[in-house]
């Protein structure tokens, strides 16, 4: 439940169904949301200042009850992926041929033919592929030799690769919408795909665990949060930690919110007055006279004084600056199939500006000596 202005209560409600099922209702399921929640409101009541927002998405794959990801993909993480895969009908070969593609991740000589008339599998694969066509598209799922759904870790993660990359997938929205499926999906088992390289300006993804993921930021603001003794501030972390990156739109948000809240937060614990509508820029100003950004010693008007003062400017306008593109890039109504929204790569620069950001002033707030009223 999140109060809004005026004490109306926005109560947000998550369906999550299986990607099969979500893939049959893919083109209504805003429509569908939008029902649902018009008889919720019949329910609880719009009237009496209850509102309520639903949100339909895929089911991502979870490993129930490990709260740190071990490194290893399970099987339901595979699962998942290539269940989707064969779901949404992906040409996993893209624009090569069976055997061109799978040639970039197996040595297809060396492994054994299934029909009688060839040696390799290179030569059956070639026989029903291109000459005669009679295999369904998604024969490489159940084929016992690449046994995709169990195949070594490295195997596993080359392939779900091999089908982003920009030689294979010539459709960038295709390539885009795919990486995010799989990343929603990996991000329970503690991996992602990241941009390692580009190809005539189209990225090539790599696997890599997450070490860059949202956690450490999250940890360093609830570390903020518990010495500011700020139940908001962990409300926003408990929304932070549920969404990840998955959801970059909210996610930046909460960046801004992080922000706005720590320097509001300061200012008020140092007596220091700010306008209802004050933002980031605002906020900023006040905290830089405050608790005096620059380092001991080292006067307003020194060298270097406006470099730092920038760079403080920028962490704390990161969020702020990105905080609109939500409503410019989020999936609301009448967004088309070709339509390109945030990445989690943007949402993990606002957090991890914002928790650089909330680091740093707390620590100056707490080594900065609170003005006694009389004494200059």
């Amino acid at each position: 439940m999140i109060t809004g202005n005026g004490g109306t209560e926005l109560w947000p409600v998550y369906l999550r169904v299986p990607v099969k099922i979500f893939v049959s209702i893919e083109n209504m399921h805003e429509h569908i949301a939008s029902l649902i929640s018009q008889y919720l409101e019949l329910v609880v009541g719009k009237d009496n200042g209850y509102w309520t927002s639903v949100e339909i998405k895929p089911l991502r794959a979870s490993a129930p009850g490990q709260n740190v990801p071990s490194g290893t993909i399970g099987e339901r993480t595979r699962a998942a992926i290539l269940d989707e895969m064969r779901a949404i009908k992906t040409v996993w070969f893209g624009d090569l041929n069976e055997i061109g593609f799978l040639n970039r991740i197996f040595d297809l000589r060396s492994m054994p033919s299934e029909d009688p008339r060839f040696e390799t599998a290179e030569g059956d694969i070639w026989q029903h592929c291109v000459n005669n066509d009679d295999w369904a598209q998604d024969w490489i799922y159940s084929d016992r030799r690449f046994r995709i759904y169990s195949a070594d870790q490295r195997v596993f993660l080359k392939f779900i690769s091999e089908v982003l990359h920009p030689i294979v997938r010539k459709d960038d929205d295709e390539q885009d919408a795919l990486a995010q499926a799989f990343n929603g999906h990996l991000r329970s088992d503690g991996w992602e795909l990241v941009e390692d390289a580009m190809i005539d300006g189209r990225p090539v993804f790599t696997a890599q665990r997450k070490i860059h993921a949202l956690g450490e930021h999250v940890q360093r603001i609830k570390a903020v949060a518990a010495t500011l003794n700020s139940d908001t501030l962990y409300e926003d972390l408990r929304r932070l930690e549920r969404i990840g990156d998955s959801e970059p739109g909210e996610a930046i948000a909460l960046a801004k919110e992080i922000v706005e809240g720590c320097c509001k937060l300061i200012l008020d614990d140092r007596k220091i007055e700010y306008s209802a509508k004050a933002e980031i820029p605002d906020l900023l100003k006040l905290l830089r006279k405050e608790i005096n950004i620059m380092p001991d010693g080292i006067d307003e008007n020194a060298k270097g004084a406006n470099e730092i003062r920038s760079i403080l400017k920028s962490l704390g306008n990161i969020a702020h600056s990105l905080a609109p593109l939500r409503n410019a890039y989020g999936k609301g109504h009448g967004r088309g199939r070709d339509f390109r929204g945030l990445q989690p790569r943007h949402a993990r620069l606002a957090i991890g500006a914002a928790s650089t950001f909330v680091d740093f002033v707390l620590d100056r707030h707490l080594s900065h000596p609170k003005p006694i009223k009389g004494v200059k």
